[in-house]
């Protein structure tokens, strides 16, 4: 092993029952370096990750070591942060009804530390905030974090890793320490992906490496040195990122054939359906949407059309999906297929029953039981048509389930396991399954791919493509403008609250959403600054 090596694992398997998850993966991070770890959901990444972190134990003969120091496997769970390694996951790991401090404390509030009466927060809070500050993250200690934008609940979480790292560096003398990051970007709008990036390479410079994974290939080819490339379970590749292409890292993802038809797919999809009868009356009609951030919001959705709405953070775009849904208290009507219903008076049940379906953006709370296997969670609003005499036959509903499953690709195709054990992608399809099970007629997306794998996305546009062709009306949400411009026929811009323009046709292109985007919230600035003049005048 190299001196200039911070962590290398060598010969990893590992097999759940008749799956190999792992197949003799090696993996080498040099010190002070950034890479990648890049695949498909279900490519074992996740595995790899729970391997370093002591929770999955890997079969015998593999080898790891950090720091030049062999560590024996398996490793006990918790034994990862005395060896310096330390894990930022997708759902941050924070305390989030607790404050920044409470949560930088950790631990020492409820074992093994002081009192909350014997700590001194004046010193705490001022440490908190120097630590916070030397990672370039000026964020108040005493704001409770649910109350953070996620960018910043984000930084918090790093910075936090970061500084046990640096901690561990200086009590033990080791020469470096090894940052994993599981999809850090996925909830994070484009526009504040660079303050991660700006975040990540401080960590770098002072001493760490990072393991960065994640699907956004514009977000690595940003922040990483190198790339490892998993896929079923195996090492595809490895290489410097000025080797390869993004072309090349997805066909070593997904492979050649898959990788020709995720290229081609939502482009195809975009292209079928763009077909739609723009002539045919409006399906869907909101009039006076108000609720979150929204003021007086009108649109329309004409059968089979997809209309995307596209906002900064905090512009209310993010609001919508649930007001529309009755999840939110709201205010305005809606109207689907000529049935009408007062917002304020809506619910979930409501929305179901007039034919809505939504799939929210925080899929494991708010979509899925993580405990719940895959075939319960996809039948869950269909269960009805497998009871006989009052008993659920079990058989049937698996069968049904094992169908989908198969049409859709889900991985692996056991639909008896707990869907919490799936990938993010193919969980996002089995919610998915679940919807397209009552055959909405209109299907409401917050951010439906954030997580997903270039071909399990693929997948999903396509399956909604089909839906669409019967005449199904889709409302796309989403901070990713790549994607809205693929698949949406039509882009509404809200800022403030309000829409502020529209985006259509032969104008549709990634910067034009972003410049629309971009020029509304100026605007909503211009005219907020001009009304606080003509008030203090």
């Amino acid at each position: 092993m190299s001196s200039t090596t911070a962590l290398e694992l060598r010969h990893i398997s590992k097999v759940f029952g008749a799956t190999r998850a792992l197949s003799d993966v090696d993996l080498t991070v040099e010190q002070g370096e950034v890479l990648a770890l890049l695949g498909e959901n279900g490519c074992g990444k996740s595995t790899l990750v729970k391997v370093l972190a002591g929770v999955n134990v890997p079969e015998p003969g593999g080898l790891l070591a950090v720091d030049g120091r062999e560590v024996t496997l398996p490793m006990a769970l918790g034994a990862s942060s005395g060896l310096g390694l330390s894990f930022v996951h997708q759902d941050l790991g924070l305390a989030k009804p607790l404050t920044v401090v409470e949560n930088l404390l950790g631990s020492s509030l409820t074992t093994g530390g002081p009192s909350r009466r014997q700590i001194n927060w004046r010193r705490e809070i001022r440490s908190a905030a120097e630590m916070l500050g030397s990672y370039g993250v000026n964020i108040d200690p005493r704001l409770v974090v649910d109350d953070l934008p996620p960018v910043d609940q984000a930084l918090v979480a790093i910075a936090r890793a970061a500084d046990q790292l640096e901690q561990y560096r200086a009590r033990t003398g080791a020469a470096s320490s090894v940052l994993v990051l599981d999809e850090p970007t996925v909830f994070l709008p484009e526009h504040e992906v660079e303050f991660l990036f700006d975040l990540i390479r401080r960590v770098v410079a002072s001493g760490s490496s990072v393991v960065f994974i994640s699907h956004d290939l514009a977000a690595v080819r940003e922040i990483a040195d190198r790339v490892t490339i998993l896929r079923d379970g195996r090492v595809a590749a490895t290489a410097a990122m000025s080797d390869v292409s993004d072309d090349e890292i997805v066909e070593l993802i997904v492979g050649s054939a898959a990788a020709a038809a995720a290229a081609g797919g939502p482009v195809g999809a975009a292209q079928r359906l763009r077909q739609f009868d723009s002539g045919a009356p409006a399906a869907v009609a909101v009039t006076g949407l108000n609720g979150g951030r929204i003021h007086d919001l009108d649109l329309t959705v004409a059968p089979g059309e997809v209309v995307g709405l596209a906002g900064l953070m905090g512009s209310g775009v993010e609001d919508v999906p649930y007001l529309l849904f009755g999840a939110r208290p709201a205010g305005g009507t809606l109207a689907l297929h000529g049935a009408a219903v007062d917002l304020s008076r809506h619910s979930p049940a409501v929305a179901v029953q007039m034919g809505m379906a939504l799939i929210p953006a925080d899929r494991r709370r708010d979509a899925i039981a993580p405990a719940v296997s895959v075939a319960e969670n996809m039948m869950l609003l269909v269960a009805q048509r497998f009871s006989r005499a009052g008993r659920l036959r079990l058989g049937e509903l698996r069968a049904a389930a094992d169908e989908r499953a198969e049409r859709l690709d889900v991985r692996p195709r056991r639909t008896s396991l707990p869907i919490g054990t799936l990938s993010g992608g193919n969980a996002q399809k089995v919610v998915l399954a679940k919807w397209l099970e009552i055959e909405p007629r209109l299907l409401v997306l917050h951010e439906p791919t954030q997580g997903v794998d270039v071909a399990a996305r693929a997948e999903i546009y396509r399956v909604i493509e089909r839906a669409t062709t019967t005449g199904m009306s889709v409302i796309w949400v989403s901070s990713d403008f790549d994607e809205l411009a693929t698949v949406c026929h039509r882009v509404v811009v809200v800022s403030d609250g309000r829409q502020a323009g529209q985006v259509e046709g032969a104008d549709m292109s990634p910067e034009a959403i972003s410049t629309a985007v971009y020029a509304a919230a100026r605007a909503t600035t211009e005219t907020s600054l001009s009304t606080t003049e003509k008030v203090h005048q």
